[in-house]
């Protein structure tokens, strides 16, 4: 926060609102000292500017300068609470309907859906009517008029945010929604924050003014909506006694103009991509620990007739049907499907990562004998990570693009127990390292990464809690052929090394051949079947297997000796892929 107060400060635009702000902040607090009681009737009336009353006298001989700077006390503290507070209600209703959705966003959209409707400067000249008088009573209308329409702003971005990679990953980490919404979502909306505040404070200082303007203020008070009452009950306009309304009035004009600087600044300070960071000291990387681990043997991950459906329109649609298959410690199990075949939907089930339109109908998956599909609340986050992570499919969004990796780090390493942020950093440091990127890379931000260094740290997020089970899902889409082979040599090194097992999930089945020990291949999300590597490049049983080794002739069986080899070498096949891959009945490319 020092560090963004300080790059703040020397921003032109911040610079520049800052001071306007500053020197009415200073008016409003310690002004009043320094001039006459504004009440007093000190000159004749419709006195123009002179020595003795630099800016006049009002219509009853009231000094201008003295109201002027009066004014501005209650004026601006009340402009600034409404706008905070009305931000405030505005984002917290709006994310908590839009990120927790279903029946709290029903009843959340439907009370701001009423507030929209009914037109706020009519609702708060009738609370302000009613309500008894002060400064507190201009808060609370203005507030409970204006936060619906903030409300919606907020849920509208929070239903887009809520769907990105970087938030599902926080879930499957064990974040609380509390932690997600504080530290996933609000932050990416750090802009809109700053705007909405400054939106809402005009909107407060404008509507505060018009409405004592109006006569619905306390008219014996001294602020800058009753300076302009009072100048209209002179006839200040009739009179050309303009110096009793200006000086008003360009108070109001330059405090707008220096908060929207002020936002302007903002916007370009919490966007990452728009400036450049400089390379901060590191503390030296400490030496490499040991994290091998022996195989139990037996079966780690069993999903035993599994069906999954989807609520539609025209009714359930079943994406996963009776799907079974075992999973051994330290084994690399591939499921290859065309799109749809519902290999994705079966990843997202085993970390309960399913969406609120499906939901298991039928059968279990059992992790080490623990039923997977029966966890909920504390027991799920506990899970997810510690026992079973993933490495996401889209590495261009997988990362929260406003926080650094090492900030990414520690929010996976706090989510599952009291940690340090130099423990977490440090921890960063050594993944970084295993994965075969720069340790340095921790203060970076997401931007700075290419998509082939963004799923290393996607990797090295999924090995930070050294879990027995990684999901791949679909590791490599949209990376260039030599990066995808660097990234799975760097996986098969990391699993002999580390001993976990994987499910790897994708539509490239010459990919999975060279890579897993076992394939299974869905169609229409039924499994078909299952075999070794070498078995199904020679002796595939089903016709749908059949049909897509045929798409690839170099998978044929007149080449399968010299190609089966052990899994640990990727290299056989891993460059041709998406060269071919086109081929899948279906495929998605």
């Amino acid at each position: 926060m020092r560090d963004f107060l300080r790059r703040l400060s020397r921003h032109r635009k911040a610079a520049v609102g800052g001071s306007l702000l500053v020197f009415f902040l200073l008016l409003a607090v310690v002004g009043p000292f320094f001039v006459m009681d504004p009440t007093d009737l000190v000159g004749r009336p419709h006195q123009p500017p002179s020595a003795a009353h630099w800016f006049g006298t009002t219509g009853q001989g009231q000094d201008v300068l003295a109201q002027t700077v009066v004014g501005a006390r209650e004026t601006l503290a009340v402009g600034f609470a409404v706008g905070a507070l009305v931000t405030l209600v505005g984002a917290l209703v709006g994310v908590t309907a839009g990120y927790l959705g279903r029946r709290v966003d029903d009843v959340l959209s439907l009370t701001t859906n009423v507030f929209l409707v009914i037109p706020g400067m009519p609702l708060a000249i009738v609370l302000g009517a009613y309500l008894p008088s002060g400064p507190l009573r201009m808060v609370a209308v203005l507030t409970v008029a204006g936060w619906a329409w903030n409300a919606r702003v907020f849920r509208a971005e929070s239903l887009a945010l809520r769907g990105r990679d970087f938030v599902s990953a926080a879930v499957v980490t064990g974040e609380s929604h509390s932690r997600i919404v504080s530290r996933e979502l609000l932050p990416n909306m750090a802009s809109l924050l700053g705007s909405s505040f400054i939106g809402n404070t005009l909107y407060a200082v404008g509507a505060q003014v018009g409405l004592e303007f109006l006569g619905l203020g306390d008219v014996s008070a001294v602020t800058w909506g009753t300076n302009l009452y009072w100048a209209g009950n002179d006839a200040a306009l009739l009179t050309r006694s303009w110096w009793i309304f200006v000086p008003t009035g360009m108070c109001i004009a330059l405090v707008g103009f220096a908060l929207t600087l002020v936002s302007s600044a903002i916007d370009e300070m919490t966007n990452p991509a728009l400036r450049v960071h400089k390379a901060a000291p590191l503390p030296a990387t400490p030496a490499p620990r040991s994290h091998l681990e022996r195989p139990v043997p037996g079966v780690l991950l069993r999903v035993e007739d599994l069906c999954i459906d989807y609520a539609t329109e025209k009714g359930p649609s079943r994406v996963v049907d009776s799907v079974s298959f075992d999973v051994a410690p330290g084994e690399v199990f591939g499921l290859a499907g065309e799109s749809g075949s519902g290999k994705s939907t079966i990843g997202s089930a085993l970390l309960g990562l399913l969406p609120a339109s499906a939901r298991v109908t039928q059968g279990r998956i059992l992790f080490n004998g623990m039923d997977v599909t029966a966890l909920e609340g504390p027991a799920l986050r506990a899970f997810r990570w510690r026992q079973v992570s993933m490495v996401f499919q889209s590495a261009m969004s997988a990362l929260n693009p406003v926080l650094t990796l090492g900030e990414q780090f520690h929010d996976t390493l706090a989510a599952h127990g009291r940690v340090s942020r130099g423990t977490s950093y440090a921890r960063a440091r050594e993944l970084l390292g295993m994965v075969g990127l720069s340790p340095d890379l921790v203060t970076a931000w997401p931007h700075q990464l290419s998509g082939g260094m963004r799923q290393r740290v996607g990797i090295a997020l999924a090995l930070a809690l050294e879990p027995r089970l990684i999901i791949m899902d679909e590791p490599t889409t949209a990376l260039d052929v030599v990066v995808q082979k660097e990234l799975l040599q760097r996986m098969v090194e990391l699993k002999q090394r580390l001993g976990f097992a994987m499910l790897f999930i994708t539509h490239d089945l010459p990919l999975l051949l060279a890579l897993s020990d076992r394939v299974g291949v869905l169609q229409g999300g039924k499994l078909v079947e299952v075999d070794t590597s070498t078995n199904l490049r020679t002796g595939a049983r089903h016709p749908y297997t059949q049909l897509l080794l045929s798409s690839f002739p170099h998978l044929s069986a007149k080449d399968a000796a010299p190609a089966a080899q052990p899994v640990q070498t990727p290299e056989l096949s891993v460059s041709r892929p998406s060269t071919r891959v086109a081929a899948i009945p279906g495929g998605h490319r």
